[in-house]
């Protein structure tokens, strides 16, 4: 079931195998291997967040290996217990748990716990619908934010502001300005968390602000679009890209909302090693290879 459910979510997105390599960094060999139930659980992870796979009727949760916990703790079940029906070890469950092992060992699992499971339909995200904009009036959570800035430094420029957003940067622009035209000359740190009515846009000048040498990082969130041409031949070469592993639950101007309901990544561009590494700390997310 798992399986099947991975091939046909590739086919209905229109990827071939080597494009969808290619988004991953990763060989064609590898995702013909993983859809044959060969592979590790950690690049299954990456797939099904770059397909947006995602299944409900087995627990709460934005991973696989997490719904299982989840399920296991509200069954009652140990640890042993599972591992005994699944035909497996403690530890390979353990393993599973943590999104590391194997995927065969994961679809024994995924055969004990996730029997009634279902794929998930895609919820059509508000700001893909709304004609009146306020959906893309949504704001970074300042826990992100914090984390931002703790592993990248204070932020330059802000140049999505709004008068409301709780972001402080040395520099905002914001309506009646324009982000897209205004020069990021000079910008030490750049945070990009652009309207996702227009977000390809805001990549394409993200990418064109960091190849003529605007500003030293640039640190944006966004919905994964890894299929997109943009991402493919632009971003995928020059920024460290993270496909997050929990959806952040946007501030708007009547509180906090729901979290949005799509999967989202954090590009960078120009971050160096250790910055990277650090706010991996403290953002749970699988960081893709270069596609150099």
């Amino acid at each position: 079931m798992l399986l099947d459910h991975l091939q046909r979510t590739r086919r209905s997105r229109g990827l071939w195998r080597a494009a969808l390599a290619k988004a991953l960094g990763v060989s064609a060999q590898s995702i013909e291997r993983l859809e044959r139930g060969t592979g590790s659980v950690i690049l299954l992870m990456q797939v099904m967040a770059c397909l947006e796979l995602h299944f409900s009727g087995i627990a709460r949760g934005s991973t696989l290996p997490e719904q299982f916990r989840r399920k296991r703790q509200q069954l009652g079940w140990s640890l042993d217990e599972v591992a005994k029906r699944a035909g497996i070890t403690r530890k390979t469950l353990a393993a599973i748990e943590r999104s590391e092992g194997s995927v065969a060992s994961l679809i024994k699992v995924f055969e004990v716990l996730g029997r009634n499971a279902r794929k998930a339909e895609p919820i059509r995200p508000s700001w893909a619908h709304d004609p009146s904009g306020e959906s893309d009036k949504r704001f970074t959570p300042t826990a992100f934010l914090d984390h931002v800035t703790s592993a990248f430094g204070e932020i330059d420029l802000d140049p999505c502001g709004h008068p409301d957003a709780p972001l402080a940067a040395r520099r905002i622009i914001m309506p009646p300005d324009c982000g897209l035209a205004a020069s990021w000359e000079g910008a030490r740190m750049v945070f990009v968390n652009p309207p996702y009515s227009s977000f390809m846009k805001w990549v394409n000048r993200a990418v064109d602000a960091w190849e003529a040498g605007e500003c030293e990082t640039i640190v944006m969130l966004g919905p994964v679009r890894t299929d997109s041409q943009t991402f493919q031949r632009r971003v995928a070469r020059l920024a460290d890209v993270g496909l997050m592993a929990e959806r952040l639950r946007f501030l708007t101007l009547s509180g906090v909302r729901n979290p949005i309901p799509v999967s989202l990544m954090v590009m960078v561009f120009g971050g160096r090693r250790d910055q990277i590494d650090d706010f991996a700390q403290r953002v749970p997310a699988i960081w893709l290879p270069r596609n150099t």
